[in-house]
């Protein structure tokens, strides 16, 4: 097995830990907006919102963090017998995801500043998007292009996670540079 130097351990924990929150949010997503969708509210719909507005802000938050360490760190290179063309693949499919990760948050803080729902766990009430009025109609909007933005960003992960797949299947390394 060829040789592989991995990401920094901090580097690996904010991933997984950000992988563990963006694979939750994304069934209680589904599930919350389908409750919505058949009108059936109670204490299930507003926990599962409340859960998905907490997770979504901590992604954005810690995307920040995540985006800080990218540019303080360099990221280990990838092995010479990686393709070029699978190189620059990998990457834009990593810059990708890192662009919606920030921007499917925004999208959804947005919206929920604009309905206004900004009540989380416990009553914690997530701040206001700063410029963003209360306007039910412009809530819809962009929960509507933030649902969009979800469900790009779930279809990115699923390729993301069959490329690792397909990297634990040939055992070439490239999975053990984040575990």
């Amino acid at each position: 097995m060829p040789q592989i130097q991995k990401y920094p351990a901090g580097w690996r924990v904010l991933h997984w830990v950000m992988a563990l929150m963006v694979l939750t949010l994304i069934p209680i997503g589904l599930w919350m907006a389908s409750r919505a969708e058949a009108d059936i509210w109670g204490d299930l719909t507003n926990t599962l919102f409340s859960w998905h507005k907490a997770i979504g802000f901590s992604v954005l938050l810690l995307m920040i963090l995540r985006i800080a360490m990218k540019i303080r760190l360099k990221s280990p290179p990838y092995p010479d017998h990686m393709p070029r063309k699978l190189q620059i693949a990998a990457k834009s499919l990593h810059h990708l995801i890192y662009i919606l990760l920030v921007v499917t948050p925004l999208f959804g803080w947005a919206g929920v500043t604009a309905y206004p729902a900004l009540v989380t766990l416990g009553g914690y009430h997530l701040p206001a998007m700063p410029f963003v009025p209360e306007d039910k109609e412009l809530a819809a909007t962009l929960f509507n292009i933030h649902g969009w933005l979800a469900i790009t960003l779930s279809v990115l992960i699923v390729g993301h996670i069959a490329a690792a797949i397909r990297h634990m299947l040939r055992k070439d390394g490239i999975v053990r540079r984040m575990v």
